[in-house]
Parts: structure tokens; sequence; C-alpha cells
């Protein structure tokens, strides 16, 4: 077992037993296999948000998360809001591919154990392809513990349109892999804009719902069936011939935290002055403006948002960042320095 399982599964093991510890009589998982949704998309198209609708509803349901970060921090746990430690971050990797055994190591745990959450949710990274996952959710032992209840994939309106040929080709993927699709952030478009995604881009029969900031009743996206895998490779055969998208195209990723306050204005015209090849850019802030309470960096295309999170409640807050570039290497240098000319410099 490799490190980063083996520590995912001690967390867990104390997941379960201080949930056991906290009730006299804790209560149990629902007999039957644990129910999985998949959440998909591609690169800032909304799916943490999604993700904090659903653990932010009134479902009464209990939910476990596995997050899933394309670089070596783990932004979207950080970003995910009301679940404490029910929340475990797989990163520096896709669960598609290179962590397909942390994943089954940890869907594994889930799925035995009868404290356990009652629902599953899975977020992709932005550049998996979902048949990966699926695949291996629907091989012959997971599937005595676990079963896809849906596939929800999420499309940015705003940006879809500047994805890349290349890129066009995974987000595809990512559709038709759904049950339901939402096309979110349709407030920043036109009506026209809208019929052309329909068209151009999302199957006839594939039900589609609009949305802004990701907003649903939880009751929709938990009432939705899985249609099924017969179009997807076996385990086997996706195994042996899957080749990510970010090792075919070169996807590539600059990880940067530091402990010293950042300039918020510094910062966001970095941000809005990245080089051509970052297609994503995300992270929490430490700045000097704000010391007591996080900063949200979101970057998608040229379009940069930056808005004031949770209050600390770390010991010492950092800035911590992640970009993501489409090439073999992602101007680390450059990016590097503009980041340090924005730190506060001590008295």
């Amino acid at each position: 077992m490799g490190t980063q399982a083996g520590s995912l599964l001690k967390t867990f093991t104390g997941l379960f037993t201080r949930s056991q510890n906290r009730e006299s009589h804790p209560a149990k998982r629902k007999p039957g296999r644990l129910p999985v949704y998949i959440i998909t998309g591609f690169l800032g198209s909304g799916k943490t948000t999604c993700i904090n609708q659903i653990l932010n509803s009134t479902s009464g349901e209990r939910f476990g998360v596995i997050v899933n970060d394309f670089g070596s921090i783990s932004i979207d746990k950080e970003l995910i809001n009301g679940t404490g430690d029910q929340v475990i971050a797989l990163e520096n990797g896709c669960i598609c591919c290179s962590l397909r055994n942390n994943l089954s190591e940890a869907v594994t745990t889930l799925g035995d154990s009868p404290y356990g959450p009652d629902i599953l949710v899975i977020e992709a990274s932005g550049v998996a392809d979902p048949a990966g996952i699926i695949s291996l959710l629907e091989n012959e032992d997971l599937k005595k513990r676990v079963r896809i209840a849906g596939v929800i994939c999420l499309v940015d309106a705003e940006e879809i349109f500047s994805v890349s040929w290349i890129m066009s080709h995974l987000v595809k993927k990512q559709i038709r892999s759904a049950d339901l699709l939402l096309l979110n952030k349709v407030d920043r478009v036109s009506e026209s804009k809208k019929a052309a995604i329909r068209k151009e881009w999302i199957p006839l029969d594939m039900p589609i719902l609009e949305t802004v900031y990701a907003a649903i009743p939880v009751s929709l996206i938990l009432g939705i069936s899985h249609t099924g895998t017969s179009d997807l490779p076996s385990d086997g055969e996706h195994a042996d011939h899957h080749h990510h998208e970010g090792d075919d195209h070169g996807f590539s990723t600059l990880s940067w935290t530091h402990n010293s306050p950042i300039r918020l204005s510094c910062l966001q015209a970095l941000m809005k002055n990245l080089p051509s090849t970052v297609i994503r850019a995300k992270g929490i802030a430490y700045s000097s403006e704000f010391p007591m309470q996080q900063v949200i960096i979101q970057v998608v295309g040229k379009r940069v948002s930056i808005t004031k999170g949770q209050p600390w409640i770390r010991e010492n807050p950092s800035t911590e960042l992640t970009f993501i570039g489409v090439g073999k290497t992602i101007q680390i240098g450059e990016i590097t320095t503009r980041l340090e000319s924005c730190l506060v410099k001590p008295a």
C-alpha cells in the first residue's frame, strides 16, 4: 500500500471511530451497496460549488466526499464547506489514471463500513476522463460494495467555446458520461449562446438544467438514475489502453505556498496577466489587507474572481495557489518571481 493510500485509510478509520464515539447509539448506514455520485466537468466549471450546494442541503443524509486535485496542493478540500473531516483529498495525480489504486482502497473502506456515510460524492479533477472512474467502480470487487447512483457533469457556459480543439475531445467525453448535465453560469451568456452550446456540444437526449452558481435542489441530483456503462471499456481495457489527456497533451501544474502575507492588488494584477498557456488557477490567499480572513482566488481563462472566504482557523495561515497549464512546462520561474514580488516584506 502506498504512503498516500495508507494515510488515507487511517483518516477514514479515524472518521468512523470519532463518529461512533460522538453517539451513544451510532446510526448505521442503510443496508445495501453504498450509492456513489460522480461530479465531473472541465477546469473551472463549478464542481466544488456544486458539491457545497449538495452538502449544505437539508436532506438529512450523511455525505462522504473524495476530492481529486491535479496539483500537489488540495485546494478543493479547503474550499468545501460544512463537512469537517468527512472530506478526503487525493492529490498530485488523477483518479482516472495514476491514483486509481488510492481511489479503489478509499471506496472499499467506505463500502465496507456500516457506520460510514449514507452517500459518497466523488469530485473528479477537471482533466479526468470519467470513463476511468466509472470502469473502476464497475469492477467485480467494488460492485459488491458500491453502486454508481449518478454522474453529473458541469459545463461552464461562458468559457466552453474558449476550450482548445485538443481539450474539446476531453470535454465531450465528460459530457457524454453524464446522466445529468448542469449548464452552469448561464447568467453570463445570451440565449443565442446557450442555443449554440446545446447544438454543438450536448447530445439531444441529454437531460439538462441551467444553473447559476451550480444552485440546484439536492432532491433533483439524488433523484437521477445511472444509465449504465455499456459503451465504456472494461476495467482491464481501460487500464491497458486509456491515455490520460494530461499525458498525451502536456497538462502541467505549478503549486506555490508562502507564509508571508501577500498584497491583493499585486496578486490580482498578476492573475489578470498570466501566461496564455495557463488555463486555470485557484487557491487561498493570506493577504495583508484581510489578515484574519481567507481570500479565495479563482481564475478561469481570463476571468478572475477574488472574494473573501472563511476566517482563518489555522494557527499559521499561508497562501496556497495552484496553476494548471497546457504544455510540457508552465513558466514556473516567471510566475514564481512575480508572486514573490507581491509578498509583504518584513519591516
